[in-house]
């Protein structure tokens, strides 16, 4: 599977995206043959090798003859939908620009449809989120990743108006993923565009992700930092398809002085509330105390959830999270008419499309064991054998 890993060491920008994916090879013209598809006259692209410190890398400028903006998300749906860019192409631009205007609706106390874009509704803004997602169309990226992000501080002007850094709808945006305050940093670092294209376009990396490097680029910002070149590397490679990546949340606590009775509801709870998985481990504690170390592994949608329930029903006062970077086989859920007259789940885990392992869904099994009296084994490996059968 090709992929695209964004690192942000200096931070993010949509123009320093578009940058970097040009200097992996995207050709300026083709993108302005697809930005064309656009309909909107009047701009042009603006492409340079510069450099930043001692790397050379592309600056990429719009160049915008008339004041074009697009004030709201409806007028932006609009232009892309009436474009003749690829379906996928306009649906993942619409993504980035319904997530940036969630994130200022948020900050504004609006509804989403009332958002007033101001710059972000600019042109050259357009301009870099659509030609972002071209350029992903164009090298044939299926997944993006990125790592971790360093904010700046200080203040920002917009227009008449003047925002804290990182700005508002930024900060709103990276909600969930890990960030950094550099109170020595006192420049923007990562824009709402680039935040955007982060938080709707990558998955975070934590820990390590095996790669096959294909090439490099160097997207340029237009701030000159004497202490860091102001640059976006973006690394095109090839990762083992025949797993599936993913980021979780792993909820660690020491537990001495809750009751056991506790932990049969926590455990029912966690969940409910999405938990992924939810096990206990007997521990010593301080003073010599038996104790019991509960983890969780939780997707960042639940993660509030999880913690609500375990601060209700323990007695901790307070928990370790760590993200982990996961690799697992593909897995789905086929249904399958048994022996037995009932239909039953059955996971089917796949490692490079072909079949590894084939379980039965146990409640399924479980059902049909109580309802006719027989042993769970026994309902169990005669539905198995008749799924291996089946599918195998």
């Amino acid at each position: 599977m090709k992929i695209a890993y964004l690192d942000c060491f200096s931070g993010i920008s949509g123009d320093m995206t578009l940058g970097a994916f040009i200097d992996c090879g995207v050709k300026v013209a083709d993108l302005k043959k697809q930005l064309a598809k656009l309909k909107i006259k009047g701009f042009d692209l603006k492409v340079r090798r510069v450099k930043r410190g001692h790397i050379s890398g592309t600056k990429v400028d719009v160049m915008v003859g008339n004041k074009v903006r697009f004030s709201n998300l409806k007028r932006v749906f609009s232009l892309i939908d009436k474009s003749s860019l690829d379906k996928e192409v306009k649906q993942r631009a619409k993504d980035v620009y319904s997530n940036l205007a969630k994130a200022e609706a948020a900050v504004h106390r609006e509804k989403i449809d009332s958002v007033h874009f101001h710059q972000l509704g600019d042109l050259d803004t357009v301009i870099d989120i659509v030609g972002c997602v071209i350029c992903m169309k164009l090298l044939g990226i299926e997944k993006m990743y990125a790592s971790s992000l360093t904010l700046g501080s200080g203040m920002v002007r917009c227009g008449k108006d003047i925002f804290p850094l990182p700005a508002p709808a930024t900060l709103q945006l990276l909600k969930k993923r890990s960030v950094a305050m550099d109170p020595g940093l006192k420049h923007e670092t990562v824009t709402p565009t680039g935040a955007a294209i982060i938080a709707t376009l990558t998955q975070e990396v934590v820990g390590s992700l095996p790669m096959r490097v294909i090439k490099t680029g160097y997207g340029a910002g237009t701030y000159q930092d004497p202490q860091m070149p102001n640059l976006l590397t973006v690394i095109i490679a090839d990762v083992e398809k025949k797993y599936v990546h993913d980021t979780v949340n792993v909820v660690a606590v020491n537990i001495d002085d809750t009751l056991p009775l506790n932990f049969e509801i926590l455990f029912e709870r966690l969940f409910a509330s999405g938990a992924l998985d939810v096990y206990t481990v007997p521990v010593m504690m301080k003073k010599m105390r038996p104790g019991i170390l509960l983890h969780v592994l939780a997707e960042d949608g639940c993660l509030d959830k999880v913690l609500a329930h375990i601060f209700e029903e323990t007695t901790t006062l307070g928990v370790r999270i760590s993200k982990v970077f996961r690799r697992k086989i593909e897995r789905k859920v086929l249904n399958l008419k048994t022996d037995y007259g009932i239909i039953v789940g059955v996971k089917i885990g796949s490692l490079g499309g072909q079949i590894v392992n084939i379980a039965p869904e146990y409640e399924d099994c479980k059902k049909i064991a109580l309802r006719k009296k027989l042993p769970f084994k026994t309902v169990y490996d005669r539905v198995k054998a008749q799924a291996v059968k089946k599918f195998l």
